[in-house]
């Protein structure tokens, strides 16, 4: 039972935002505070964890249809409805409130946010409605890491560009994922852009997109950072991106794009880690 609700939190997933919210910290602050960092991942992790376990209960129809998703705790049975969104809007109080006590009103004011794009705008208002979806719900991605950004100093114009390297890697993320799954997508009625757009276009437009964020990852890197020894960590993510995306666009099967989407988030992770590195 803890297992299965600790599931609907999806820590596969929310764990590369909540450490885009260290990597905001520690890309910012002149000196790091331990005790600041612990306290931002369990806000983290509390917040996005508690909009994730919302995406589950409401998504609960379409994960019943789904073969991808009709394992989750709250279709398979395992978790009841009411006590999934009981459980998602306690743990994000719980998130919210620590953040205001520990963090402050900045702080805070980010973290609601980005969970005001994912729950509101994302998965009630345009996931069911638009291809757009992951397009505007995507800033939460931003959110997160300025969250981190605003506990040492207001947002710059260093803070935005160093936000948007997540906002452009979440649509080329999703979309590769959707690209196999698109008749799951398509079987529960959810329009996202690899179903309601013919493949040749869903192709062009996802291998782009995965080009213009590990390009944008460089860019950025060599302009705010440019440490040789992240260039270590980031160098050979890129390459293996770029072989990985021509791959899918030359030949794009479900298999290829598979690929594409299981390797996108370690060079996320290892860019990441790269920007943590140079700063301490």
């Amino acid at each position: 039972m803890i297992n299965d609700y600790l599931r609907l939190m999806k820590p596969h997933v929310i764990w590369l935002l909540v450490l885009s919210a260290i990597v905001g910290y520690i890309a910012a602050a002149p000196s790091i505070n331990l005790v600041k960092l612990v306290e931002l991942t369990v806000v983290g992790f509390l917040s996005t964890g508690g909009s994730a376990a919302f995406n589950m209960y409401y998504e609960r129809d379409i994960d019943s249809l789904m073969t991808r998703t009709m394992r989750r705790p709250i279709p398979s049975g395992r978790v009841n409805p009411q006590g999934a969104l009981s459980f998602s809007m306690a743990i994000s109080l719980v998130g919210f409130t620590l953040s205001y006590v520990w963090l402050g009103v900045w702080v805070t004011l980010m973290v609601a946010l980005g969970w005001f794009f994912y729950v509101v705008l994302y998965t009630i208002m345009l996931k069911r409605r638009t291809w757009l979806n992951i397009v505007i719900g995507g800033f939460a991605g931003n959110a997160a890491l300025l969250s981190g950004w605003v506990m040492a100093k207001p947002i710059d114009t260093e803070a935005i560009l160093l936000s948007m390297v997540i906002y452009l890697w979440i649509p080329a993320h999703i979309w590769s994922l959707a690209y196999y799954a698109r008749d799951d997508y398509r079987r529960a009625n959810v329009p996202m852009l690899p179903a309601v757009v013919s493949e040749e276009v869903s192709v062009r437009v996802i291998s782009i997109l995965n080009l213009a964020s590990i390009v944008y990852m460089l860019i950025l890197y060599y302009v705010y950072i440019n440490s040789i020894m992240g260039y270590v960590l980031i160098a050979p993510a890129a390459l293996a991106g770029v072989v990985i995306t021509i791959r899918a666009l030359v030949k794009p099967t479900n298999s290829n794009f598979r690929t594409m989407f299981k390797t996108s988030s370690p060079i996320l992770l290892l860019f990441l880690v790269a920007v943590i590195i140079s700063r301490i």
